[in-house]
């Protein structure tokens, strides 16, 4: 019995230590996996804090190792022992960023000792800049109120002013600053806008609160934002033009003009392969610039400047800037043709006004039904048309011009156009074209052109022909030749047979490499029509030139949208399309009868957004022009909405992001001025699906944490299934 009952107390005290060390051993397996999940922990916010901070850590396709056995530093500094981790880091989700930009990042923490791992990984989604409806560095001293309207978040790293009684501003969305808010004279808004002293001065409503004393949030620059470049090239939309980064839109040589094609025959230019762009330069190096050969480059270079803009600093420009004539075709029947101002000077200019009283006078039984337009027409220039001397206007020809325009039909008002546009062909084809060794251009052909000797060329007169020829045969500049037009669909080539060779795809139906980036060297000029989803970049600055619109800016799946990304600036320019024409007492619209202007599209200026040309004298209209003088006022007579501006609405659809803040009106406020009424929509598009590859804030949203299996996990795996169709 002794011995039985020694014996079991031994098993007993023996089982009693074998469960203590059982429990010390599962004790310290425990802590040692909560140590290694802690250090995969660690490691990814190590990693979240690295791509926060270098918004190009991740390559943009695959995955990279960002930690080979990194080891982890304790509270106190000191190395931890036996732990190491390594890191991986990739772009995953959609290629083209279409419902934001995602990453994620994998930690394998390793136990050096017992040969143990734990992984963790996490993905996040990054926020682009579009997010914000307004985004700025320096506000500049600037306030909001006139009852502007703020519908998405806005965010400041500067003091936030509002300009207070009788001015009131509302904010619809979430409010932030680096700083502080204020209403301008001093009082300090409270976080939420809440009720200040004095009473009433706080008119202004903030519907989700402000925020002070946030991190500041810092631009990019264009050293980080040169990777657009070879993005841009893959898809072949990138474009080396005349201009350095550091010209400003007073030297602009080059334009971007979108343009679409209803490729289908469904009535509409919105499908996912009729998305196209153009690219003209000027050549004043080559070209005469419709100036004798012997004229200096520097007057070429004014010369090349001022037509491609289609005007400068609030003026036209005679080679860009015209009406609209009544010309015969080939078979005599009439038909209304854009005619430049200084094309009126040419004798043929004048012959075709004659041509066309002939032709009226023939189909309307000697009653010609325009004959008092075309006998306007025939008396307008009289004189010393070399010295562009008038016998009743020789002191201000282009304003007598306007005032002496018929506008007995409004579809054919005076307009300006952007240098290149077809319908100058006039100027573009008529000094220079044929070149020496060229064959000479077609003779009009038709029964009434070979009787009575008329026999004028085709680029004696604008209208019929076109400005979409090789670079050899131009006056003033050229259509880029696309290396893409091969791959455009049958049905645009047939029904575009002249232009369709300078049109590159800004869509992946027709361009399968494009990655939704169009990025130009230097600075440009913008405008058209964009059917695409796209982001344009320059390292220098970009001019909206003319109106700059979505085929389809309501369309509610998000698949239409643009965004602009300028080193500089990003400015609308004061030039004849923009800006009414005329005198200081009464200004003509130059564009479709509207001198509003639509930019759909978010703009991001790493310097301003603004509009050129608001001041007057020797004042200078903005930080990068301090010497340049600018003309007169001109009158307020364009209305927007009820009121009227120097030159009506300015119609952004998008987000503004900047850093230095500018105005885009100025003058006295009552009767003279220069700039816009403020029209800005915010849209939520750029939340859902924002353009592709736009520059991102630096802050990271963690999506979700998971941890994977040790023993069947394999990285490569794991970012294969993450990407498009894995």
């Amino acid at each position: 019995m002794v011995l039985i009952l020694t014996i079991a107390l031994s098993a007993l005290a023996a089982s009693a230590v074998m469960l203590t060390a059982g429990s010390s051993l599962v004790a310290r397996y425990r802590s040692r996996e909560r140590d290694l999940r802690y250090a995969a922990q660690a490691a990814l916010q190590l990693g979240i804090s690295d791509v926060s901070t270098n918004p190009f850590a991740l390559p943009e396709s695959g995955y990279v190792q960002l930690a080979s056995n990194a080891h982890l530093s304790a509270a106190d500094g000191a190395t931890v022992p036996s732990v190491v981790y390594d890191l991986y880091g990739g772009l995953t989700g959609a290629a083209t960023r279409q419902q934001g930009r995602f990453a994620t990042l994998v930690a394998i923490a390793k136990d050096t000792a017992a040969k143990r791992t734990f992984i963790r990984w996490t993905q996040l989604n990054q926020q682009v800049f579009a997010r914000y409806a307004y985004f700025s560095t320096n506000e500049a001293g600037i306030c909001f109120g006139s009852n502007d309207r703020i519908n998405g978040p806005l965010f400041t790293d500067d003091v936030l002013h509002v300009c207070g009684s009788p001015q009131k501003a509302d904010f619809m969305d979430s409010v932030g600053t680096a700083q502080h808010a204020e209403v301008s004279g001093g009082s300090v808004i409270p976080p939420g806008g809440g009720p200040m002293s004095p009473p009433g001065m706080a008119q202004d409503t903030f519907y989700a609160g402000i925020r002070a004393n946030q991190k500041v949030i810092n631009l990019p620059n264009t050293t980080t934002l040169s990777r657009l470049y070879s993005i841009a090239a893959a898809g072949g939309t990138e474009f080396f033009g005349p201009n350095t980064a550091a010209d400003s839109t007073s030297a602009l040589l080059s334009r971007i003009e979108f343009v679409a094609y209803d490729a289908n025959g469904d009535g509409d230019s919105t499908d996912a392969n009729e998305g196209y762009l153009r690219y003209y330069r000027t050549d004043p190096k080559t070209r005469s610039m419709g100036r004798p050969s012997g004229t200096s480059l520097t007057i070429r270079d004014s010369l090349a400047v001022g037509y491609l803009r289609g005007g400068i600093s609030r003026l036209y420009d005679g080679n860009a800037c015209g009406d609209w004539h009544l010309a015969p075709d080939d078979n005599g029947k009439l038909e209304w043709e854009f005619v430049p101002y200084n094309a009126h000077f040419h004798l043929w200019a004048r012959t075709l006004d004659s041509v066309a009283l002939q032709v009226q006078r023939a189909q309307g039984a000697g009653k010609p039904t325009d004959s008092l337009r075309i006998k306007a027409e025939l008396q307008r220039f009289v004189g010393n048309a070399s010295a562009h001397s008038f016998s009743d206007a020789s002191n201000h020809p282009w304003v007598w011009f306007l005032d002496t325009l018929p506008i007995t039909n409004a579809s054919f008002a005076p307009r300006c156009y952007p240098g290149g546009d077809p319908h100058l062909v006039a100027v573009e084809r008529d000094s220079l074209y044929p070149f020496p060794g060229t064959p000479a251009p077609p003779a009009r052909t038709g029964t009434f052109w070979t009787s009575g000797g008329l026999h004028l060329t085709y680029n004696q007169r604008g209208g019929v022909d076109t400005t979409f020829t090789d670079s050899l045969h131009s006056a003033m500049g050229h259509w880029s030749t696309s290396p893409l037009a091969g791959s455009i669909p049958a049905t645009i080539k047939t029904n575009h047979p002249r232009d369709f060779g300078y049109l590159y795809p800004i869509n992946t139906a027709v361009n399968p490499n494009f990655r939704g980036v169009v990025a130009v060297h230097g600075s440009v000029a913008v405008s058209g029509n964009m059917d695409g989803h796209i982001t344009l970049y320059t390292d220098g600055t970009v001019g909206i030139v003319d109106n700059l619109r979505l085929t389809n800016p309501s369309d509610t799946t998000c698949a239409h949208l643009m965004g602009i990304v300028a080193g500089v600036n990003i400015f609308a320019l004061d030039n004849g399309i923009n800006v009414p024409q005329g005198d200081t007492a009464v200004r003509r619209q130059m564009r479709n009868g509207s001198s509003d202007l639509y930019v759909q599209s978010t703009v991001m200026a790493l310097h301003s957004w603004g509009a050129e040309g608001l001041c007057q004298g020797s004042v200078a209209c903005d930080p990068d022009r301090t010497t340049v003088p600018m003309p007169w006022y001109v009158p307020l007579d364009q209305s927007c909405s009820g009121q009227n501006y120097a030159r009506g609405c300015l119609w952004v659809q998008g987000s503004i992001i900047q850093s230095v803040r500018q105005t885009v009106n100025s003058g006295n406020g009552t009767t003279t001025g220069f700039g816009y009424a403020k029209r800005y929509t915010y849209d939520q598009c750029v939340i859902q699906n924002p353009p592709p590859y736009f520059p991102i804030t630096g802050i990271y949203a963690i999506e979700a944490y998971y941890e994977s299996d040790p023993a069947h996990f394999n990285v490569a795996a794991l970012f294969a299934a993450l990407r498009p169709g894995g």
